[in-house]
């Protein structure tokens, strides 16, 4: 699926560029003007398997954090790696139904960015994502509530505090819901007594 979902990209894109070099040598109606984020179409076979393998990724998480590490916990994980990687194809390849295939791959990506092991490359994949955020329904508590609790740790975390795309990633937060701005304030003022001065920096 990842192999289909890059060619697709690849031919989609080389055809925009051929109709933007085209539409720089006349005059474009604004109603038929090229829309770079339009849906691409994928065929059912492609995005029946695409479907199955997301709704894999939370029972795989069990799996590759299941103790004692086993042969199982590695495979899970390098299986876990493969469907984030499409996931996150889908999302930037503008693939229709994308908000489909992020509903898993948002909480699992935000906790593995959470996790003492993460690493800047995690905090940059997140954050390559953070628009698929504003699909969350602040207007239903229940349904987010775990979600909005893991958000609100990134402002505490180290890794995000000091990265360029962490930082990015909170600062979108505060554009989500006025109501979750209240949460990010509380969180910030709770984690100020104990902070270290040169996350502060």
């Amino acid at each position: 699926v990842e192999a289909y979902l890059q060619g697709l990209i690849e031919r989609t894109t080389h055809k925009r560029k051929s109709r933007n070099k085209y539409s720089n040598n006349m005059t474009i109606d604004s109603e038929n003007e090229i829309n770079l984020q339009t849906a691409v179409p994928i065929i059912d076979e492609a995005y029946q398997v695409a479907e199955i393998l997301h709704s894999t990724l939370f029972p795989l998480h069990q799996l590759s954090t299941a103790d004692p590490p086993s042969k199982t916990r590695k495979q899970s994980k390098q299986t876990l790696s493969s469907i984030f990687a499409m996931c996150e194809t889908y999302w930037h390849g503008h693939f229709e139904d994308r908000e489909q295939f992020v509903t898993q791959l948002i909480p699992l990506l935000l906790i593995k960015c959470l996790d003492v092991t993460a690493q800047k490359a995690d905090i940059k994949r997140l954050h390559s994502i953070r628009d698929a955020l504003n699909l969350l329904d602040f207007e239903d508590e229940e349904s987010i509530a775990s979600l909005k609790l893991h958000l609100l740790r990134t402002v505490s975390s180290p890794l995000f505090l000091q990265t360029a795309e962490g930082r990015k990633f909170i600062s979108h937060l505060f554009r989500l819901h006025p109501s979750f701005v209240n949460d990010l304030h509380q969180a910030i003022k709770v984690q100020l007594p104990c902070v270290k001065r040169s996350i502060l920096k």
